[in-house]
């Protein structure tokens, strides 16, 4: 792409959120009027201080590091941007004329530069467009930029893993009552330079118990965003916050804050004590600034990658990650978010540079909106370790003489991503259940009519195709169509009882390995005599009896915690055998998992297989009764479906 032309212009934008927003006209008459500029390696973009030039800088090729320096000269990089990203909107829509920071070009760069003007103009056409600006400037100036404190720590090694939240949290949190009105919290939001109000009980004050959170993103979307605006604008923080906000404790590492702001899409957690009493507040900006190592590291290289190679240098380091959780007594749960956290960032990553390389390639943007999605443990959020592929894609329905070319491409755009998630590590599936074979990458239509042929004959090969898709997820692209197939997934599944039947049977086709004393059985012959393997002895009947389940309860959700949570509201399952196979499940895959990282220190391949003789006596009390929770199950979910079964 030489983005001389405005075909080449218009081309990169619409791969380019919120540019993609626009309709076709509207995004030619922005590049027409865009202009391209190439900065050789070390020069800078902007410099801090320096009067803005009033345009938005795209990077079409290249990357180029913003930081920030202070009074004494010291620099703190504050992100970094790659190709198909953008800077200096900060200064574009605020108030400020000098660059708060600074932007070198790394590389050669070119970037495509858009004049506020022009950008202003858009926001008449497009709705979407407009309030994307208006939340981004929310979350990346706050979080990256304006005011950026430079802090020198105690312990500037001090790792964010050892910290806990009552040393990073804000003790001065901006309060505000029930009753207040919409521009009352815009005032104080401006007032006192953050992006939340805690609306609490009584007179509003510290120290009262939270009801609920206002956030600049919720003035937006709940009310400049409404189509009455002068309506909207008149509500209360009752009717517009967030009611029983997600809360942390003082006490808790602050990398369990970070899990429960990527687990809940939010970015401020109240911190409370006795009884909900307000006593701080700690905010994504706030964990970005209090680390110097660890877990956002990663995730802003991930971000900032140039290329898969650069993205597969953080291997160790996310293996680093897995020992630090292991020695702060993380749960299992807590490791497999945090690490399928880092994993979807990277698929999400490895997918915008291969449509990036489509472009340059002359195939163009995608020719139809499409879905990225990942199954097998990455779909139930369950990765501890770098498994092997299972991924595909949905794309939308297209007329009948567009079909062979939009499957080409998006096989095409699907062996890139393969090739790029198996450079970082990702083993290619044997089975060939992958975004680059035919048979996961479909419209959805198509996808529709494979359901169905697997429904039709459940012979073994479909049985074992669907237990591979049943815990499909979303990863990346147009989440509307995943959310249109997983709806027609469970409607299909749900009352389907032939279907439920084979899948159960399927399960109970594999014991339980304890014998008639309850003692653990192990393999008796071969490579792995005295052993037993964890995943298909123990983890896979948890999962598959919980699939069933949770489809025959029309449950949404994957994650085999999440399901029997889910179960256990639904009251398909008691509420205390619930709890004791969370446990079980927890114990199960703790032992996976360090056995795993053992593994891999010693330069072996984990294999899921251990010696219950080498356990301690406790750990082997915990296996035998999490073995014996995962036999109940399997006997509830055998007794749920005998009248099916034959």
């Amino acid at each position: 792409m030489d983005l001389t032309t405005t075909e080449e212009k218009a081309d990169l934008l619409g791969l380019i959120e919120p540019f993609n927003y626009l309709d076709e006209d509207s995004l030619n008459e922005i590049a027409s009027r865009a202009e391209h500029r190439d900065y050789p390696e070390g020069s800078y973009i902007c410099r801090q201080g320096e009067k803005s030039s009033g345009r938005l800088y795209l990077v079409a090729r290249g990357k180029v590091e913003l930081s920030v320096g202070n009074a004494r000269g010291k620099k703190t990089v504050a992100g970094y941007r790659n190709n198909l990203s953008f800077f200096g909107e900060t200064v574009l829509f605020s108030e400020e004329e000098g660059y708060p920071g600074n932007a070198v070009a790394l590389t050669p760069t070119t970037c495509l530069e858009i004049k506020r003007e022009d950008i202003e103009e858009m926001f008449e056409q497009s709705s979407e467009f407009a309030a994307y600006f208006a939340q981004l400037l929310a979350d990346r100036m706050r979080i990256l930029y304006q005011k950026f404190e430079l802090r020198e720590e105690e312990g500037a090694e001090e790792d964010v893993f050892r910290r806990v939240v009552s040393n990073i949290m804000n003790t001065g949190v901006v309060t505000c009552r029930p009753d207040n009105g919409v521009q009352q919290m815009a005032e104080l939001m401006y007032r006192h330079d953050v992006s939340s109000v805690i609306i609490t009980e009584g007179n509003g004050s510290d120290g009262a118990r939270v009801l609920g959170i206002v956030t600049e993103g919720d003035l937006v979307a709940r009310v400049l965003r409404e189509p009455n605006i002068e309506e909207s604008i008149t509500r209360t923080a009752e009717k517009i916050m967030t009611a029983n906000p997600i809360t942390i404790r003082p006490g808790e590492f602050a990398f369990q804050a970070f899990l429960l702001m990527a687990r809940n899409g939010c970015k401020h957690l109240p911190v409370t004590e006795d009884g909900g009493r307000l006593v701080g507040i700690v905010s994504m900006r706030d964990l970005v600034n209090s680390r110097r190592t660890g877990s956002l590291a990663i995730i802003d290289r991930v971000e900032s990658a140039s290329d898969i190679h650069d993205l597969a240098t953080l291997r160790p380091e996310i293996a680093r990650v897995l020992q630090a959780l292991l020695v702060e007594r993380a749960s299992a749960r807590e490791i497999n978010a945090l690490i399928t956290e880092f994993y979807d960032r990277i698929t999400r990553r490895v997918i915008e540079l291969s449509e990036m390389e489509m472009v340059q390639e002359g195939h163009g943007p995608p020719p139809a909106g499409f879905c990225f999605i990942s199954m097998g443990s990455s779909g139930r959020k369950e990765q501890f370790t770098r498994t092997d592929q299972d991924n595909g894609i949905i794309y939308e329905n297209v007329p009948p003489a567009k079909e062979k070319s939009v499957e080409d491409y998006f096989l095409t755009l699907g062996e890139k991503i393969v090739n790029g998630l198996e450079t970082f590590g990702f083993e290619r599936c044997k089975g060939g259940v992958m975004a680059n074979n035919k048979a996961w990458t479909r419209s959805n239509k198509e996808w529709r009519a494979a359901i169905d042929g697997w429904l039709l004959d459940a012979k073994p090969e479909n049985v074992r195709l669907m237990t591979i898709f049943l815990d499909f997820r979303y990863i990346y692209g147009r989440q509307s169509l995943y959310y249109l197939l997983r709806n027609f997934v469970i409607r299909s599944f749900r009352n389907n009882l032939p279907m439920l039947r084979f899948l159960v049977e399927d399960n109970l086709t594999k014991k339980i390995p304890l014998n008639i004393f309850r003692r653990i059985q192990t393999e008796r012959s071969g490579e792995h005599r005295d052993q037993l393997n964890l995943k298909s002895s123990a983890s896979v009947h948890m999962v598959d009896c919980t699939r069933v389940l949770a489809l025959s309860e029309g449950l949404l959700v994957t994650n085999t915690f999440e399901r029997l949570e889910g179960l256990g509201k639904r009251e398909a399952l008691k509420q205390e055998d619930v709890e004791l196979l969370i446990a079980a499940y927890e114990s199960i895959m703790m032992l996976r998992i360090r056995d795993s990282l053992e593994k891999m220190k010693r330069g072996e391949r984990p294999d899921n297989y251990i010696n219950p003789d080498e356990l301690s006596s406790r750990e082997q009390l915990l296996l035998r009764d999490a073995l014996i929770m995962v036999r109940r199950l399997q006997t509830t979910t055998s007794n749920l479906f005998r009248p099916y079964l034959p």
